[in-house]
């Protein structure tokens, strides 16, 4: 009986745990965000939730935050904007917003003072640092951030549920003997992905398998005897086309300043990329040009 009782239990927290997970956001929902609306185009809307997970990412290192809660701030920017337009809500209030509630979330609790301040140096280096005694300064953006935090909790359903695949890419790798260079090269190439909305689109595993996958090719890596060893891992091939050509595509953006890993003789990925010219080993009537942007359909 007791065996039972507990396969019970088990089964009944993995469902409780798989509801609780955020919804997946469709490619036809994030062509058709509340910005859209608002005349922000696409390109334009990428671009800012690029320089904005910079900034995030930049911030939580000062603020010497651990990768998961970086990681769920940056989810948190991106499921925002879904839901509501960067027309009508600042970037920069929602980066601050998001990094001071992850960090709150993840026990990693920062003063709201510091995340503002750090957030605010890297946003306008030119300026001096918020004062206290500034009362339209500091304190009304410190009365901005508290009042917007709890429109971000409404917007997000007070579900703060958050997955990543650092964490499965490290499992993957052990499973798949993987070298400790071909982890680190994973492991950036994971930090890159936070600028694209990937963590709207697929579950933490498939993106786990497409940065090993691209990183093994970068190292002329051999990921053990099976082809498709994302298999194992409940991945597909769709899977891991569509996300490493979103990956790829990242690099191709002229505004994009990267979390690139050491490569030595200051190589950077492009060149590595052009020089291998990367492809997906997909049938050729499949197969989709590594310079050509996707499209959201």
């Amino acid at each position: 009986m007791s065996g039972a009782s507990d396969d019970w239990h088990t089964v009944s927290l993995r469902r409780t745990e798989e509801e609780l997970r955020p919804r997946l956001s469709t490619k036809k929902e994030l062509l058709n965000t509340p910005s859209r609306k608002d005349g922000i185009d696409v390109q334009t809307e990428n671009k800012i939730r690029r320089k904005s997970v910079a900034l995030i990412q930049e911030a939580g290192i000062r603020l010497e935050l651990p990768c998961q809660a970086i990681c769920t701030a940056i989810h948190f920017f991106h499921q925002f904007y879904v839901k509501c337009s960067l027309k009508k809500y600042s970037h920069l209030l929602t980066a601050q917003t998001c990094l001071f509630l992850a960090s709150k979330v993840e026990e990693t609790s920062r003063r709201i003072r510091d995340v503002m301040n750090t957030t605010y140096r890297l946003r306008y280096p030119d300026k001096p640092p918020l004062q206290v005694t500034d009362t339209e300064g500091y304190w009304q953006m410190k009365d901005t951030v508290v009042r917007h935090e709890q429109l971000v909790l409404r917007v997000l359903g007070f579900n703060m549920s958050s997955r990543h695949p650092h964490h499965y890419a490290l499992h993957f790798l052990q499973d798949l003997n993987g070298s400790e260079e071909l982890a680190i090269l994973t492991w950036s190439l994971l930090n890159d992905s936070l600028r694209t909305t990937l963590c709207l689109q697929y579950k933490p595993e498939p993106i786990a398998c497409a940065a090993i996958y691209l990183a093994a090719e970068m190292m002329n890596h051999q990921m053990g005897r099976d082809g498709e060893w994302w298999h194992k891992f409940g991945t597909n091939r769709h899977e891991i086309e569509d996300i490493c050509m979103q990956m790829l595509n990242l690099y191709e953006e002229s505004d994009s300043v990267l979390c690139e890993a050491d490569m030595g003789n200051n190589v950077k990925y492009k060149d590595i990329f052009s020089e291998k010219n990367i492809s997906l080993k997909v049938p050729a009537d499949r197969k989709q040009s590594r310079n050509s942007k996707l499209e959201l359909q």
